[in-house]
């Protein structure tokens, strides 16, 4: 008899492309784009939404430049166009989408992962903590972006078309960078914020109630607190430290006394305060899930 033989069945080695380590957190954010956009209603009506607000932005401020139809608001003594304050109104326009999108995708994505199991598939391969916060933030700023950063910069875009000559055009080009400013902040807020809501609870349900709770009752008690105990108070709020910062950059203050009150560096480090412990909070959730499960570090 012949001696024994072990013959390959079929097995073939990989031949195909080889990404390295630092771009797998990219497989992570094209998953997180592509989930988001199959629903109608966790994003794509609420885009619409976003570019009815800018077009009828774009609306008013067309009629604002026009002379028949020019609104001043006096503020100090001077005046200010409603030409160029128009992105200071509109603005928590944009804020209240951004809220009803972290509600519905933001607070759901890590506490959706772990309810599903998800994070077995994830670090069973070698995917790192850092790759997985990477991935699912940059799809979630990106798709903020869209709603809370490209609106305002059109805007901010068009007004300087509608400037009359050369020196118009050089005394009115910072509100092109106050107005991504604004946005990029807007993005921050509702993206990293429910996002790190979504790492307390490991049910998508309860997660999304908590964030609504934090947002409408701890928030609007820190504005209630801001205007009757101490104005640095309501920069708790999200978005009326956000109003605050919109406010004080476009110089249209006239619009909201308390959120002028409230100084400008306590709403900023209460955003950015916010979103750090909103990505420690996720950081902390996937590093736990990666140690139950035995995955890469």
């Amino acid at each position: 008899m012949s001696a024994g033989q072990i013959h390959d069945l079929g097995y073939k080695r990989y031949v195909g492309t080889r990404r390295s380590l630092g771009t797998r957190w990219t497989v992570i954010m094209r998953h997180q784009l592509a989930t988001a956009w199959q629903s109608w209603w966790r994003f794509k009506i609420w885009l619409i939404a976003a570019l009815m607000i800018t077009a009828v932005g774009a609306g008013l401020m067309y009629l604002a430049t026009n002379k028949t139809f020019q609104m001043l608001a006096s503020m100090g003594g001077r005046q200010v166009s409603f030409a160029d304050g128009a992105l200071a109104i509109l603005m928590p326009w944009y804020g209240r989408i951004g809220m009803v999108v972290g509600v519905f995708l933001c607070s759901i994505v890590v506490a959706g992962d772990v309810q599903s199991g998800a994070f077995t598939f994830y670090f069973a391969r070698s995917m790192r903590p850092r790759d997985y916060l990477l991935g699912k933030l940059t799809a979630l700023m990106i798709l903020m972006a869209l709603l809370l950063f490209a609106g305002p910069v059109l805007l901010a875009i068009l007004r300087l078309g509608l400037c009359q000559n050369t020196d118009e055009v050089l005394h009115t080009l910072p509100i092109l960078l106050k107005a991504a400013a604004v946005g990029a902040l807007g993005t921050m807020i509702y993206a990293v914020v429910p996002l790190g809501f979504s790492a307390l609870i490991a049910n998508r349900r309860y997660a999304m109630a908590l964030w609504v709770a934090y947002y409408v009752v701890i928030g609007g008690m820190a504005a209630v607190a801001g205007i009757f105990v101490q104005p640095v108070l309501g920069a708790l709020d999200l978005p009326t430290a956000l109003n605050a910062v919109t406010l004080d950059l476009f110089e249209f203050r006239i619009l909201d006394r308390h959120a002028v009150a409230i100084p400008i560096s306590a709403a900023l480090v209460s955003i950015f305060a916010h979103c750090a412990v909103a990505i420690a909070i996720v950081l902390w959730r996937v590093r736990g899930s990666q140690h139950a499960i035995g995955g890469s570090s």
